[in-house]
């Protein structure tokens, strides 16, 4: 059973994580989400550092772009979710078979 202090380290990464995941919806308007995963479904998506042995796969941006804002988006996922891992190796295991989504009220 996990300590109150192990309970709450777990929340700090996790809201961590989310104001992360939140700037980058800020960031990337037409971003609306993306999984997290250990494997690439059928060759598509792109890996994130080596070592965490994750891939992002399944973006959605919408309205559509063209190809160059496209792989600006993909950049700032990977750029975000790679500054998380850097800074904080617990978070490739809050990442790891996850979908992220846009959230609107």
């Amino acid at each position: 059973m996990k300590t109150h202090e192990h309970r709450n380290e777990d929340q700090e990464h996790e809201a961590d994580l989310g104001a992360s995941i939140d700037a980058l919806f800020v960031r990337c308007p037409r971003l609306h989400g993306f999984t997290v995963g250990s494997a690439v479904p059928s060759g598509e998506g792109f890996a994130l550092p080596p070592e965490s042995g994750l891939f992002v796969s399944e973006v959605s941006i919408y309205p559509s772009c063209d190809f160059d804002l496209a792989v600006r988006h993909f950049r700032e996922i990977a750029v975000t979710l790679a500054r998380l891992i850097d800074e904080c190796p617990e978070a490739g295991e809050l990442l790891r078979e996850r979908t992220f989504a846009r959230v609107v009220h």
